[in-house]
């Protein structure tokens, strides 16, 4: 590509807010600044509406997690918040869990008035136990997400919010310690500086790093990358789900409540090899309905066998051609649940979960599926405040581009009213600081400083495509960090990292606009995986998400506390740190 390809015009537009990210986080987040009489401008990589990990469909449902208290009336934010706490093994910042639990149950009357259709058992709202809660409290959203979001982009638009669409950001525009916007390039090389008062960050996560994973195309790392280029301090890295989906042409979730059905579970050679993995004192049943309560996989509750075993089996070559196992539902009987409140919940979803198959050319009951290990979401991210503002002035993040709400195990159903949440403190902070007046700073230097850069970037006559790095990235990570880690994996995945943007910087082939785009992917995505990795190496235990075969038990006493993620003077590094804790008065 030559120069004026790159930025044959230099668009600059002003706003109040500026809001990266077109998913939950995001449009919540634009709503609330609108709302507050801001002028908000949204950039995202794809279409309102369509973009962003709100609006992938890759479940028959949502869980959405409010303590209200009509499916147990003893379930209270209180208690959500407990389990917050219990799951997150110390690692969340307990402030954050507090806010989330506690303003959780507000959302519920927003989704009512949308007409965000929660699913009602009777004249009550179907709730069930998810991942890693004691309590019933899951509300189900059919359609997963997508009704949700549609909710919001209708007041958006009617709001008159100004949308650019198909467009990348590169950089972050930060001076003197402050964030004042950014710029971006879009599908046809035009360079956008965006200036605004407040920028807010709602970019998801990094599931494309995985070969396998449960994310649309645009989550390769953005935010993090940006983030922490811009100064902002990452937490929690280290801490990223895993769990079982469908291999091949379809990509689904595969339900945790569909363990407890016991399928029979097989390698490319016929062999049911979980007995294999599982540990003396415990059955391959008893495995999987550990399994059944969660569908992250988590190290030390017992379940975590599946997914070692699965991966293990895929590692070594016995797994389908496409990377999974099969797993054959064919003769299983919902008649064989158990008579208690979780096999209750089971009858009452594996009809919804047929269905959706169906619907999709699967039948569940009559053809083995093929299942793999997919990464998912991190449970880290950028390290906020109880009003998402970053450790960098003026720069905001929600959603899973945020750390601190979580920590080594996520409740299922957090995520979605997380977004929710603090997409909400999002924009209305973000407004109140554009309020209080436009800065006069320019950020002239950083500006050009990115022009720069994406003409040399442009320039590159190399030999390597960045689609085809991509994919390498993806088999490192998926070797390397995906469920099972020891120090021997996590040096050869950053050794091959290294290689990889060593390749990046020296033989990059960018032709045309998509080259452009990819290239700028990779480039995050590397350094998303490299801070991943370095995380998991010096976190010698296992912890929730994070499980180490070399170090397979929980350290509380060393460990009991977060990695901070930082770049100073170019160099990456990394501290231990314990996060705000509340008072032990006040914690419930």
């Amino acid at each position: 590509m030559t120069d004026s390809e790159v930025s044959k015009m230099v668009k600059v537009i002003d706003t109040d807010v500026l809001v990266i990210g077109g998913g939950g986080a995001a449009a919540r987040a634009a709503l609330e600044a609108r709302r507050s009489g801001a002028r908000v401008t949204m950039v995202m990589k794809g279409k309102l509406g369509k973009c962003g990990a709100t609006a992938y469909r890759v479940a028959e449902i949502a869980g959405y997690n409010a303590a209200d208290g009509q499916a147990d009336p003893e379930d209270t934010p209180e208690e959500h918040f407990k389990d917050i706490l219990a799951a997150s093994a110390g690692t969340c910042d307990e402030r954050l869990a507090r806010i989330l639990a506690r303003e959780a149950p507000l959302t519920l009357a927003d989704l009512e008035s949308w007409g965000v259709p929660l699913e009602k058992d009777g004249d009550r709202y179907l709730e069930i136990i998810g991942c890693f809660a004691s309590r019933p409290r899951t509300h189900i959203i059919r359609g997963h997400s997508e009704p949700l979001l549609a909710a919001i982009v209708r007041q958006l638009r009617e709001l008159d919010v100004s949308v650019v669409e198909d467009s990348i950001v590169t950089r972050l525009l930060v001076q003197d310690g402050r964030c004042l916007g950014a710029v971006a390039v879009g599908r046809d090389g035009e360079m956008l500086v965006f200036r605004a008062a407040a920028t807010t960050m709602g970019t998801g996560g990094a599931g494309q790093l995985f070969r396998h994973n449960l994310n649309p195309p645009d989550m390769t790392g953005d935010g993090y990358a940006l983030g922490l280029h811009a100064g902002a301090e990452l937490v929690n890295m280290e801490f990223m789900q895993a769990g079982a989906g469908l291999v091949g042409s379809i990509r689904l979730i595969f339900n945790q409540w569909l363990w407890m059905l016991h399928p029979k579970v097989y390698n490319s050679e016929g062999e049911e090899f979980l007995r294999r993995y599982v540990p003396p004192g415990m059955s391959v049943e008893q495995c999987m309905d550990l399994k059944s309560y969660h569908y992250p996989f988590s190290c030390y509750i017992g379940s975590h066998w599946i997914e070692v075993g699965i991966q293990q089996e895929v590692l070594a070559g016995r797994g389908t051609p496409d990377g999974g196992v099969y797993v054959d539902l064919s003769g299983v009987s919902e008649d064989g649940l158990p008579a208690t409140p979780r096999g209750d919940e089971v009858r009452k979803m594996w009809p919804m979960t047929r269905q959706f198959m169906q619907k999709r050319g699967i039948n569940v009951t009559r053809d083995p599926l093929k299942v793999g290990c997919f990464g998912h979401a991190i449970n880290g991210g950028m390290l906020i405040d109880e009003n998402t503002e970053t450790t960098i002035r003026g720069l905001f993040a929600a959603g899973e581009a945020a750390g601190g709400p979580h920590g080594a195990d996520r409740l299922g159903g957090n995520m979605v009213v997380t977004c929710q949440v603090f997409g909400k403190r999002m924009g209305q902070a973000a407004a109140r600081l554009a309020a209080e007046g436009r800065t006069d700073r320019k950020a002239e230097g950083a500006i050009a400083e990115e022009e720069t850069r994406l003409k040399a970037l442009a320039a590159r006559k190399g030999t390597l495509k960045p689609q085809d790095l991509k994919r390498r990235v993806q088999d490192i990570m998926s070797r390397g960090i995906l469920v099972i880690r020891n120090e021997v994996k996590l040096q050869t995945c950053l050794r091959e990292l290294r290689q990889a943007r060593a390749d990046w910087e020296s033989s990059l082939l960018v032709e045309n606009h998509r080259d452009l785009w990819a290239a700028q992917e990779v480039d995050n995505m590397l350094q998303v995986g490299e801070i991943m990795a370095r995380a998991a190496l010096l976190r010698t235990e296992s912890r929730g998400s994070h499980y180490r075969d070399d170090y397979p038990r929980r350290d509380d006493g060393k460990w009991e506390q977060s990695i901070v993620i930082q770049q100073r003077e170019g160099r990456i590094e990394l501290h231990p740190r314990r996060l705000p804790r509340v008072e032990a008065a006040s914690r419930y």
